[in-house]
């Protein structure tokens, strides 16, 4: 596969501190920042994050405008990371809620995340000889 044959687009209602959270907890690189976009890498592959107004003509736009709305619902973002217990204290410093804090789990470290805009994170660390 090419890199950069990955890209995700995330819907943020707060792109500035979305975009703190991918690149303070996920180790994402801050690659563009534009009024209402953003685009990171991790590894070869992108994250896009838009903010609402970026779409006005999109269906979904009244949708997840809605108070309430969970926008993540349904997906979960996994990604490899070093120093995933540190990662974890970060992410609930910043105040986002530890779905499942780091434990080993036969192949490494893993922990689960619930951060911006109830987006799913689960971060995991490769075991020294692990697959």
């Amino acid at each position: 596969m090419p890199p950069g044959a990955l890209s995700i687009v995330l819907w943020a209602t707060d792109l500035n501190g979305f975009t703190a959270f991918l690149t303070e907890v996920v180790g994402a690189t801050l690659r563009a920042r534009h009024p209402g976009f953003a685009s990171l890498t991790v590894g070869d592959s992108e994250i896009q994050l838009h903010s609402d107004e970026s779409y006005a003509g999109h269906p979904w736009r009244e949708a997840l405008a809605n108070e309430g709305a969970a926008r993540g619902i349904g997906a979960e973002v996994r990604v490899a990371v070093d120093g995933i217990d540190a990662r974890h204290e970060d992410a609930l410093a910043m105040g986002y809620v530890s779905i499942q804090r780091p434990h080993d789990d036969g192949t490494g470290r893993t922990c689960q995340i619930m951060g911006p805009d109830g987006y799913f994170f689960t971060l995991w660390e490769r075991q020294i000889g692990g697959r």
